[in-house]
């Protein structure tokens, strides 16, 4: 009888113990799983920012829009990004038609055990950024600020971001006989209901994650497609090689122009009243007859020499059309040589 009442109370004792424990270890285990959402979702906003300044790098956002988009230019990138993350990862779309155009009336991307974020927290803020131009490569001098002005684009660009998370599961409070301190912030219920939740959130039941901060210098004055210009052209199309160089070229803030252009209108007016110019040769603002205008000659190389072929009077004639050849050191096209098909001579990408 001693026996088995030993082995009764053992087993009671443990039980007991069991209880007592579990007490212990299914809130920390709860509380494990709220961290490990939490932490996922740090990540997520540091990627919605990060992915959005990089994509400044290689998209043409300064590019008019085409089509029909709805929005485009500066705004255009960062409008993309917020739809891709607007369920806070770039492996769902959660966007499109019935969705709303930022996930606004969808939350089923919301399938977190514990903790659920959410862009739309009063304090909280999607990806947004925005541009300086005269943050960096400004000198301070207007003809230089007026290129700026009309082809730059690009400059110091921030982006920053914040989220914020709620907790569905993990009670507030948990054994208060022994502890005055609060497990969790305030549980939210019905996860159908995570977007307006968190726009009536207050600090007792939100977490606002960290700002995410973020910046990239960007130039996009570098021309994206390929510029042909022979002597006695205009310009094409808008913010092309031969505006740019006209923009410089002729700008007011530019003194050699603005005391060559009325010297050079007087110096033909002149020949032609004296009979030494005929009539047919007064100034018209046409392009490599002109001063007053630029004459460009540039042609793609195509894996040749930049040469170009020039019409003189009646005669061609073939010139280079940039420093390929100086006739002493050539070093354009020693360079060219040098590297053949591999950029800086390196034949093993990341060897180099």
């Amino acid at each position: 009888m001693s026996i088995r009442t030993g082995g009764r109370l053992a087993r009671g004792a443990a039980a007991v113990e069991t209880a007592l424990c579990m007490l212990v270890i299914i809130p920390v285990f709860m509380y494990a799983i709220f961290l490990d959402d939490l932490l996922k979702h740090v990540l997520d906003a540091q990627e919605t920012v990060v992915s959005t300044v990089w994509d400044y790098a290689v998209s043409d956002y300064a590019a008019k829009p085409t089509g029909g988009e709805s929005f485009a230019g500066f705004g255009q990138t960062q409008g993309l990004a917020r739809r891709m993350f607007c369920d806070h990862e770039s492996g769902l779309d959660s966007y499109g038609a019935g969705n709303g155009p930022e996930c606004e009336n969808d939350v089923s991307h919301h399938q977190d055990v514990v903790a659920h974020a959410c862009w739309m927290h009063p304090e909280a803020k999607q990806v947004y950024c925005t541009v300086d131009q005269n943050a960096v490569g400004s000198y301070g001098v207007t003809l230089h600020a007026a290129y700026m002005r009309q082809f730059n684009k690009g400059g110091l660009i921030r982006c920053s971001a914040r989220s914020s998370v709620q907790n569905y599961l993990l009670p507030t409070t948990f054994l208060q006989e022994f502890s005055q301190v609060d497990l969790a912030k305030e549980q939210k219920q019905n996860k159908g209901q995570v977007h307006s939740n968190s726009q009536g959130g207050s600090e007792k039941d939100t977490y606002l994650l960290p700002w995410e901060y973020i910046a990239l210098v960007t130039d996009t004055w570098a021309l994206t497609k390929v510029q042909s210009f022979s002597p006695g052209e205009g310009q094409k199309e808008e913010g092309d090689l031969y505006a740019r160089v006209q923009q410089i070229y002729s700008n007011q803030e530019n003194s050699g122009y603005t005391q060559m252009a009325p010297a050079a209108e007087e110096l033909v007016k002149q020949a032609i009243d004296r009979n030494l110019l005929a009539s047919s040769l007064a100034l018209d603002h046409t392009p490599g007859d002109d001063p007053r205008d630029v004459s460009l000659s540039i042609q793609p190389q195509n894996g040749g020499a930049p040469s170009q072929i020039v019409i003189q009077g009646l005669t061609p004639a073939i010139y280079f059309n940039n420093e390929w050849r100086d006739w002493e050191v050539n070093n354009n096209e020693a360079t060219a040589r040098k590297r053949g098909r591999y950029y800086l001579g390196c034949k093993q990408p990341g060897k180099c």
